[in-house]
């Protein structure tokens, strides 16, 4: 019963997390069949990788044509916090790795947010299944948010194909939006940083290094101040 209970929670916590996946999984669908993807393509990105923002730089940089290692690397890059993320819950995970696998599958920014607030809580079986509800509402509502996009874009292909092609502009504006959300003293030369090295590559016709270049270039700057600041 305590399993069971920790579940439905677990369920109920991820209410504020599948509001927020719904809108951003279906503009991830949408782009994909925009960019000539059959819908099961952009549907098997999520449910096998359920990582937003690398979804979102692999549709990018395979619609570039960037080399495969520097794809690899940057998603590596990106996604390398879930180290730490992992080991700040090691508390509240359970002990057996078969049990671990899939809550880590489900340890997303937002996962990992909601789930701090109970790391001081003791571990048993009623804190996994509430782990586990949590993960699993968030990655069902981004599969399913993604397969809605998907079908919608393809609708929009066939229904308005002038429509579509605006989205074209989904990734380069939700990238845009993510960067003006960030902005402040901190982040501000890391961001100018990454502009002037994408452009750069891109003047010298090198567009498929423009977002390794950015990205490489911001993580240099961003470096450099915070050992500056720690001198």
């Amino acid at each position: 019963m305590s399993r069971r209970r920790g579940l439905l929670r677990g369920l109920r916590s991820a209410g504020p997390i599948c509001l927020g996946y719904v809108p951003v999984a279906i503009t991830f669908g949408a782009a994909a069949t925009s960019f000539g993807y059959p819908v099961y393509v952009p549907v098997l990105f999520s449910a096998a990788i359920f990582a937003g923002g690398s979804q979102f730089i692999l549709l990018a940089a395979l619609h570039d044509a960037t080399p495969w290692p520097y794809v690899v690397a940057l998603c590596a890059l990106v996604d390398s916090r879930h180290i730490v993320y992992g080991a700040f819950l090691r508390r509240i995970f359970p002990t057996r790795l078969s049990a671990r696998l899939p809550l880590a599958m489900g340890l997303t920014d937002e996962v990992f947010a909601t789930a701090l607030t109970r790391r001081d809580a003791a571990p048993g079986r009623q804190l996994t299944a509430w782990l586990a509800g949590l993960a699993a509402a968030a990655y069902l509502s981004w599969v399913a948010g993604t397969a809605l996009g998907a079908v919608l874009g393809t609708v929009l292909n066939h229904a308005a194909p002038a429509l579509t092609q605006a989205l074209d502009f989904a990734l380069p504006a939700l990238f845009l939006a993510l960067a003006l959300d960030n902005l402040d003293r901190d982040t501000a030369a890391p961001l100018l940083a990454a502009a002037a090295a994408a452009l750069a590559a891109i003047w010298v016709g090198n567009i498929a290094l423009a977002l390794a270049a950015g990205v490489a270039a911001a993580t240099a700057v961003a470096v450099w101040r915070h050992r500056a600041a720690a001198a």
